[in-house]
């Protein structure tokens, strides 16, 4: 891959379970690292379900290899939200970043 075409900078942020004071827990993210990414065409799939129209956009990110990101991260781009779905080794010095959008 060409450093040229990673010029989306993501922040990535690891989820931290921490105590809400009432015997319970809340997820905080933390954030790990600021980094450069390729975006991939986002794909969008859509279904009918119990009469309500259902949509799910999913978007590729190729970053420089990184062994810490994971499921459950987030990605965060400009005003855009994301969760990790997967991660994995993409190519000799890259990781996958396969994510959903989340919708306030």
């Amino acid at each position: 891959m060409s450093v040229a075409k990673k010029d989306k900078k993501l922040v990535l942020q690891e989820p931290v379970r921490t105590s809400d004071g009432a015997g319970g827990y809340k997820t905080e993210y933390i954030t790990r690292a600021t980094v450069w990414a390729e975006a991939w065409k986002p794909k969008t799939v859509t279904a009918q379900a119990t009469g309500t129209m259902l949509s799910e956009l999913t978007r590729n990110h190729v970053i420089w290899r990184r062994s810490d990101a994971r499921k459950g991260w987030r990605a965060l781009y400009g005003t855009h939200t994301y969760s990790v779905e997967h991660a994995y080794d993409y190519e000799k010095n890259e990781t996958m970043l396969v994510c959903k959008e989340v919708v306030k």
